[in-house]
């Protein structure tokens, strides 16, 4: 039978990423705290984790956006 598996690439792929390159600081506390939401829902609300869901929202939107100017 054949071999009907494509050769892989040894060559990673390259990241496409978009920043914006500033955001107000009202926007980012938004976006934080949606963020924040959803990992508590995703978590089920259980735990007392409300600083842990705020910093690592707050981690990603700064990765993603940057620091707010």
């Amino acid at each position: 039978m054949e071999n009907l598996k494509k050769p892989v690439s040894k060559v990673p792929a390259k990241k496409i990423t978009s920043t914006v390159t500033s955001i107000t600081p009202e926007a980012r506390k938004k976006l934080i705290s949606e963020k924040a939401y959803l990992h508590a829902e995703q978590r089920g609300f259980k735990g007392d984790c409300q600083l842990y869901d705020w910093l690592e929202a707050e981690s990603k939107v700064d990765r993603i956006y940057g620091k707010a100017e």
